[in-house]
């Protein structure tokens, strides 16, 4: 069950509610799972009270969906009627949920809070909420009165905005037409200088275009470090890539324009990935050890190339020397709280006899995985036990490996799993990392819980779930994919400038094997790079590489095609083209988003600063699309001729 015990107004999120979660207790450990952490354990452990399993957080008012993990089993609250199937394309999840409906019954709603009232760029951003049907329009009343603009809706809400001019100061208050009455709400300051003090991204990341390697994928650069002895079998092979690969292949990167490098895990593992990690202190020799990373920051650091590390910080590698001291000295063991133990020994004699036998690794996987450990691990897997973010140790050991990469040249970190990590634990770590590090948080779900004082961004898997929505399968018009977009809007406030927006990544499959069309996957490319957001490339997308013919996560991850003759030269330098624009474009980086015409797969919007206005139309349909210019334009990129727009193209222009 959940019972809201009251409602605040938080300084980020505006008004949040206190809520427990609980359910009757058995098993031998609990966690709460949510759309509010992707439905993954680790975030959210639940506390033994009064004979049941309990937790209390604080979330947003809305509607929410969450189950509980039994044991490793997710499991539905009985004593809560209200369920529903819950879907997410982009981590494939589907499952019956419970709803947890959070409202505070406030008809209307406005506090000065991070997310309703922030200044970006040269304009500042007021947003006002109200019950659904309730208004027919509201006005913010300042030094003039402005008409504000019905942004998005929600399952219980209605969202308004007002976009000024930047101003250090402002008092406002709304003027609330409904069909009855015409209401004066509220006595609102706002000191956007002080503001700003609470979210401080990094000054250069507004810039920057992101280019994402798997080092093992992309180039050998000195096959004599290829990786023996490892864990490998179908599909999960190394293949000699490594950072000496890297560096032979910047001028290619820098040509193509990207200037900020996110490098999935580097460091030492048995796997060919790098999410077991073995050893935080040293980058892996497979991949040329700890003089190859200093020789690759110089070489960024010539180009202006900002560099990020993907952080494994949920679990660590079966053969971590911290869990194989578990392993040998069981209870004795000085790290037996550094993971999340249920039971000494943590694995059986018959486990480590196979583990230590001379059967191949595809032998010894299938049989270890029948066996029983007793210790939480990543997704049930016995490679990565789960660390105990509770202990003090665990986090100064985090913060320890973070800091200790950054004062060696990195620039920030990728957070993995960042959703199954407790939010407080990121609270603290970010307090202790320089401002000018950019922290990003693999967050697959609504990220409210997540930004500004535990991340500057993070993964945006809920804009990814609206473009695989939209250009994929067809699911949504273009007017609910207008209202995603500005719910998302509503929802992170000033965040949704700094998160990393992708069409794909390593987790998920390619776009262009999705759409099986290059055409669609240009306007797909063309929207990435013309919204909100820090846009990124996942490697050989720009060449047209495409899926591996597996049916498995490993789907993404072929290997970097570096025969020139066979690369699709079009999309390449479309994608060129695209981060040139995006680079010198401050509308494009800090700008207001305007949209004009959301209809019949017809997308018309603009990218508005004080200085530049940008005009983008994707005509996402099998029609040629009229298109009415807003008097003269000068086109920058597409296909435009004269006011027609053919099937499945895109324009840019500026006005």
């Amino acid at each position: 069950m959940y019972k809201i015990f009251g409602f605040k107004n938080d300084e980020y999120l505006g008004k949040v509610a206190e809520v427990e979660f609980s359910i009757p207790k058995r098993g031998s450990y609990a966690y709460l799972l949510g759309n509010f952490n992707a439905f993954n354990e680790g975030s959210f452990r639940m506390r033994e009270k009064d004979e049941r399993w309990s937790i209390e957080i604080e979330l947003p008012e809305g509607v929410w969906y969450y189950a509980f993990s039994i044991d490793g089993n997710l499991t539905l609250d009985f004593e809560n009627n209200e369920k529903t199937v819950y879907k997410r394309l982009s981590y494939k999840f589907k499952r019956t949920v419970n709803v947890a409906k959070i409202f505070s019954g406030e008809k209307f709603y406005h506090y000065p809070s991070l997310i309703h009232a922030y200044s970006l760029g040269d304009l500042a951003y007021i947003r006002f909420r109200a019950i659904k049907g309730t208004v027919k329009r509201v006005f913010l009343i300042s030094d003039q009165k402005y008409e504000m603009r019905r942004k998005a809706q929600d399952d219980l809400f209605e969202y308004f905005e007002a976009v000024l001019p930047r101003k250090e100061r402002l008092e406002y208050y709304f003027e609330i037409h409904t069909a009855d009455e015409i209401i004066d709400y509220g006595d609102f300051k706002v000191d956007f200088n002080e503001q700003k003090e609470m979210f401080k991204p990094p000054i250069w990341i507004f810039e920057r275009v992101f280019y994402q390697i798997m080092p093992d994928r992309f180039a050998n650069g000195n096959p004599e470090n290829d990786p023996r002895n490892c864990i490998e079998f179908k599909n999960i092979t190394h293949h000699g890539g490594d950072l000496e690969g890297i560096i032979e292949r910047l001028d290619y990167i820098e040509e193509l324009g990207v200037n900020a490098l996110y490098l999935t895990p580097i460091f030492e593992s048995m796997t060919y990935h790098g999410y077991d990690i073995i050893d935080y202190f040293h980058v892996a020799k497979k991949f040329g050890g700890d003089k190859t990373f200093e020789q690759l920051v110089d070489e960024l650091k010539k180009r202006d190339i900002k560099l990020i590390l993907d952080g494994v910080f949920h679990h660590t590698s079966f053969f971590h020397p911290y869990f194989q001291d578990i392993l040998e000295k069981g209870k004795e063991s000085k790290y037996r709280n550094f993971y999340r133990i249920i039971d000494f020994p943590v694995v059986s004699k018959k486990f480590l006899k196979v583990l230590h036998s001379n059967k191949s690794w595809v032998e010894k996987y299938q049989k270890l995985r029948k066996f029983k450990w007793n210790y939480e691990s990543f997704f049930s897997v016995w490679l990565m036990p789960r660390l105990n973010h509770e202990n003090s140790e665990v986090r100064k050991f985090i913060r320890t490996v973070m800091k200790y990469w950054l004062e060696r040249g990195a620039d920030g970190w990728r957070l993995d799993v960042a959703h199954g990590i407790p939010p407080d634990v990121w609270r603290e770590i970010k307090k202790d990392i320089p401002d000018d590090a950019y922290l990003l948080g693999e967050v697959m779900d609504d990220a409210r819980l997540w930004l500004f004082d535990k991340f500057h961004g993070t993964m945006n898997y809920p804009l990814y779930e609206a473009l695989l929505r939209f250009f994929v399968y067809n699911e949504i018009t273009a007017e609910e994919f207008l209202n995603w977009l500005e719910l998302l809007s509503v929802y992170y406030g000033p965040a949704e400038y700094t998160m990393y927006n992708f069409l794909d990544n390593h987790d998920v499959e390619r776009f262009l094997g999705l759409v099986r069309d290059k055409r669609k996957y240009l306007c797909a490319l063309t929207f990435l790079m013309t919204y909100k957001g820090i846009p990124a490339i996942y490697y050989g997308d720009e060449v047209g590489l495409d899926n591996m013919d597996i049916d498995s996560m490993e789907v993404s991850r072929v290997p970097m095609e570096w025969n020139e003759k066979i690369w699709d030269k079009e999309i390449l330098e479309t994608t060129k083209e695209l981060i040139r624009l995006r680079k010198r474009s401050k509308a494009l980086q800090k700008g207001a988003f305007v949209p004009i015409f959301f209809e019949d797969r017809l997308l018309i919007y603009e990218r508005v600063s004080e200085e530049e206005r940008i005009l983008i139309g994707i005509n996402y349909s099998k029609k040629e699309a009229e298109i009415e210019l807003p008097g003269k334009v000068k086109i920058l990129l597409g296909q435009l001729h004269g006011e027609r727009l053919p099937p499945f193209s895109f324009f840019i222009s500026s006005l």
